[in-house]
């Protein structure tokens, strides 16, 4: 793998001179961040860091397609290969933190996501954003994602659910409300939370001490009790 990635980086600059990427880590670090959010769209890319804009414009996202490292979806999004994430792994990055399996295409609710991820990722404490399941297979939640801030020393755990008007608004926000209710109640999320500590090396709180919040991020407002927060953006 490791010579795979000497080989990329010699092709990559068959067309554009390695000055005109800016860096290859700023390559690696572009793609670990894109697989994170999951769908991107090209104009969002830069918005993630501003480094970023010598190594997105159309032909270069081309190449790194014609490369194996992106793909491209029907509707013009973009995806991180499992090939790329298996080359951040080489290059020391913490995939085990990535999502595992993207399925779909970037609809417009998942770029409507990825506007909040983005949003999340340019926090000042933003540690990781995972995506878990309750339960992993046939789950009663699967939230939006968890995000994690803070510091090492004291961070917080926020479920993020991204919500634009639906039919039925209501009762679906009223039974997101009680699957959230029904998880703090379980050991579930404890469990699931202590094994993310070791893949970023945080420590895990006493079971008793364990709490986490959701933030309901749309138009909508609401009064769920402690622990929802509704607001437009991060």
């Amino acid at each position: 793998m490791k010579d795979e990635i000497d080989e990329i980086e010699h092709k990559l600059t068959l067309n554009f001179t390695r000055n005109s990427w800016g860096s290859f880590e700023a390559i690696w670090d572009m793609l670990f961040y894109i697989r994170m959010v999951k769908y991107i769209r090209r104009d969002q890319i830069s918005q993630i860091k501003k480094r970023y804009n010598k190594t997105c414009s159309s032909d270069k996202i081309n190449r790194l397609i014609e490369l194996g490292l992106l793909e491209k979806t029907n509707n013009d999004i973009l995806i991180v290969t499992d090939y790329s994430v298996e080359l951040l792994g080489q290059l020391g990055k913490n995939v085990s933190i990535l999502p595992t399996e993207i399925k779909g295409d970037g609809s417009i609710n998942e770029l409507n996501n990825t506007e909040v991820f983005i949003q999340a990722l340019k926090l000042p404490d933003f540690i990781a954003l995972l995506y878990p399941r309750f339960p992993k297979n046939n789950p009663y939640l699967i939230p939006d994602a968890l995000l994690v801030r803070g510091t090492e020393e004291r961070y917080k755990l926020e479920f993020l659910e991204v919500e634009a008007g639906k039919s039925n608004w209501d009762n679906y926000l009223e039974q997101k409300r009680v699957n959230y209710l029904k998880l703090a109640s379980e050991k579930r999320p404890y469990t699931y939370w202590s094994w993310q500590c070791g893949l970023l090396n945080l420590t895990a709180p006493d079971i008793n001490d364990f709490r986490f919040s959701v933030s309901i991020i749309g138009k909508v407002k609401k009064d769920f009790g402690t622990g929802f927060n509704f607001m437009e953006e991060l």
